[in-house]
């Protein structure tokens, strides 16, 4: 009775603590209430029963896991229904009437409230409960806080705009305009988006903080979720999904063993690019059904539920497709040869996702213009890159490798190879996956050659891809969570009642200490310009972390092969501990005294409360199918010919149409590259747009303004007086209806 009362307490201060640290950082607490109530009830909940009833479900925390990304795939295709009939509110309605199929249809009745085949130790509730509590406290200490929700003057990164101008459009229209310039298609991957727009018009709750804050914290619960899922459905024990849920959401990330130079690309650390923080996790969700399918567990709803996975990758970033593509080939090589004849079940899987990722790149593929492939080109992200090499390129400019590379320059090959070997040592948790194809029994498993061939996909297609804005980073973002889950996984297979436990925990030991030690001392900032220093501050700190573990498993008696690959991923997965602990303490210590996040007004991407309340004001006021034209397309604000071209938080703010904005990420706009300069910089590919919209504020005369408003359908002007001189004419020629510090607005007559 006492641990029914914990459990219960526990579960309990789940939602009590999402609403009290949303609230600390700006939310409402009605609105985060309406918000977390909407999203279990329209996401989780059938997405667990629909996992149960299309697979027969394995255990709870497989059903919520695995259910956490199902119930997007209903979700979705119910959004698209209610908008494209223009009633969204109908999603209710339809929610309900899922519920109702789910009662009075006995076969699915039962499905739902059978119990799960695998049995849980009693432990396994309160881990996750806690689980779910520490991500969503770091996500809010660490992330949210440095965020603040519009109109808070704050530099927030220009992405914020871009994803909060598409939601914008998915309130409304089932196929998104691009409300940066009027007219042009937008070929991008906006499930993400819709799920956010379907949510903020169910709970009633501003799409700004839907995005920025409240689906970051149902993001971060999904992946512990999905972790957690995979983990079990790998290997059937619930103490991998327990430790894949805390690798993947609660204390993820790479190795990263000094406080600087940072690299991080986990998924659960994303704010700005909700499309890859749902790569992430979908691929996390295609464990279940795929090794259901690899080990010939597959019924007809298996399938479903796989093509209902794949549907929804899709529309994630155009990294998940191939990186299934990747493993289904080296699984269906591993089962031609074990099995001695072609394996139709996989043939099949990667067929389905063959069709989907061609079907995507019509509409959903998006923003990989200008792209191309270069050897190493991902190195130039890395610390110290430019100042070692004096390469400050743009990203997939040059040859076929990396420009310092191909002077061969001993110097610069040297430096560029130590990069190779950093890059692969702060992803040495994920590569560890790869064990299962050569420890017994995994490697007859086909699950984790499946497992091997996606983790060495998004790793290495990293290394060759090159796209303009270093967004090839999202295939190792993609993967990022699925290798830790499968190196646990792994570890699993190695482990029998004959296993040493000493032995791996003093190797883990020795790892965290020796990591925690450096962690300590490392300094905060440091300026490198010498390939020898350079190798010395990336290098040196895994050196000696691996020098310590040799140590301890030199030192041990009787080694067996599978005990010293238990000691190699405890050391690996320790490693990667004290920097985590050592940033979500500071963080927490930092929220705890109240200390405030400054802005930096210095910053390009900075915006006043003046100019996001304009911009907040125009939303409120204008109809949908309205155009604007404003003198804004530059971070910062004043056009000047090569200036960064992504300003994108009128139309974010507003969701009203801009004749034109920016246009950084249009397609024409990537393509126009050749890979020789940067998207950032490249001029208008409509400059008649740009010089119309330039005078209509500097320069205004009635024929412009009236072949703006007839021809063009234009019927607001927004003049930022931070982006430039703006005309007293247009009090004469157009009504002036709202003015602060920084912005005028104008209506058209």
């Amino acid at each position: 009775m006492q641990s029914r009362a914990v459990r219960f307490g526990l579960w309990l201060a789940v939602p009590l603590a999402i609403v009290l640290l949303l609230a600390s950082v700006g939310d409402p607490m009605t609105a985060s209430l309406r918000y977390l109530i909407t999203w279990v009830l329209s996401v989780l909940l059938p997405g667990m029963l629909l996992w149960r009833a299309l697979t027969g479900g394995r255990s709870i925390a497989q059903d919520l896991g695995f259910g956490a990304v199902l119930g997007l795939a209903w979700q979705l295709p119910v959004w698209a229904l209610c908008t494209a009939l223009d009633v969204p509110k109908l999603q209710w309605i339809a929610l309900l009437g899922f519920y109702v199929v789910f009662v009075l249809v006995p076969p699915l009745r039962r499905r739902a409230g059978r119990s799960p085949e695998q049995t849980a130790p009693g432990w396994w509730s309160s881990v996750l409960a806690i689980s779910l509590l520490v991500a969503v406290l770091r996500t809010v200490v660490g992330l949210l806080r440095a965020w603040p929700l519009p109109p808070i003057a704050f530099d927030r990164h220009q992405d914020y705009w871009y994803q909060l101008g598409l939601v914008q459009s998915l309130l409304r229209e089932v196929r998104p305009p691009d409300l940066s310039i009027l007219g042009e298609p937008l070929i991008y991957h906006w499930f993400a988006n819709a799920s956010i727009a379907s949510q903020s018009l169910m709970a009633n709750v501003d799409p700004a903080a839907v995005l920025m804050h409240h689906w970051q914290i149902t993001f971060v619960m999904s992946l512990v979720l999905a972790g957690w899922a995979a983990g079990e459905a790998l290997t059937g024990k619930t103490w991998v999904g327990a430790a894949g849920g805390v690798l993947s959401g609660v204390l993820p990330g790479m190795i990263q063993l000094v406080g600087y130079p940072i690299a991080e690309v986990s998924p659960a650390q994303i704010v700005q690019g909700p499309t890859g923080a749902l790569a992430a996790l979908v691929m996390l969700g295609l464990v279940g059904p795929t090794v259901l399918i690899l080990r010939k567990q597959a019924t007809i709803g298996t399938w479903i539920a796989m093509a209902l996975m794949i549907g929804i990758a899709t529309g994630t970033k155009p990294t998940v497709l191939p990186i299934m593509l990747a493993g289904s080939a080296v699984v269906g090589l591993y089962a031609w040869i074990t099995e001695r004849r072609l394996p139709r079940r996989i043939l099949a899987l990667g067929a389905l996702a063959g069709g989907f990722f061609l079907a995507a790149t019509v509409a959903l593929t998006g923003s990989t213009g200008g792209s191309r492939i270069q050897f190493l080109a991902a190195v130039r992200a890395l610390p110290f890159y430019a100042s070692v090499t004096g390469d400050r390129s743009y990203p997939a400019t040059g040859g076929w490798v990396v420009p310092s590379l191909a002077t061969g320059e001993l110097r610069l090959v040297f430096f560029v190879a130590a990069l190779a070997a950093y890059y692969l040592l702060i992803n040495g948790g994920r590569m560890l996956a790869l064990l299962g194809t050569v420890t017994s029994p995994a490697r007859r498993d086909p699950a984790y050659w499946w497992l091997a061939g996606c983790v060495t996909a998004g790793t290495f297609i990293t290394l060759v891809f090159s796209h303009t804005g270093f967004s090839e980073y999202h295939f190792l973002r993609t993967v990022t969570a699925l290798g830790v889950v499968g190196a646990v996984a792994v570890a699993s297979t190695l482990i029998d009642e004959k296993t040493r436990w000493r032995p791996i925990l003093a190797a883990a030991a020795a790892a965290f200490g020796v990591a925690l030690l450096i962690r300590g001392l490392s300094p905060d900032s440091i300026v490198v310009t010498s390939a020898i220093r350079a190798y010395a501050v990336v290098m040196l700190p895994f050196q000696l972390v691996a020098l310590a573990a040799a140590l301890v498993i030199m030192r041990t008696k009787a080694r067996t092969t599978s005990l010293v690959l238990l000691q190699v991923i405890a050391v690996v997965i320790a490693a990667g501990l004290p920097n985590q602990l050592a940033v979500f303490g500071e963080n927490l210590t930092a929220a705890v005294r109240g200390q405030q996040v400054q802005a930096d007004p210095r910053s390009r991407v900075y915006l006043t409360e003046h100019e996001q309340e304009a911009a907040i004001w125009l939303g409120r006021h204008a109809q949908w199918g309205d155009v604007a034209v404003s003198n804004v397309f530059c971070m910062p604000a004043p056009y000047r010919r090569g200036c960064p071209d992504d300003a994108f938080w009128i139309s974010g703010l507003s969701g009203v149409q801009q004749y034109l904005g920016g246009w950084a990420y249009a397609p024409v706009n990537l393509s126009a590259t050749h890979n020789r300069t940067s998207f950032l910089t490249q001029p208008s590919p409509w400059p008649d747009r740009l010089q119309h919209s330039l005078d209509a504020i500097r320069r205004p005369s009635p024929q412009l303004l009236a072949m703006l408003k007839n021809q063009v359908g234009v019927d607001w002007i927004v003049a930022d007086l931070r982006a430039g001189p703006v005309s007293p004419a247009l009090d004469r020629l157009a009504e002036r209806v709202y003015a602060n510090d920084d912005v005028r607005i104008y209506r058209l007559r």
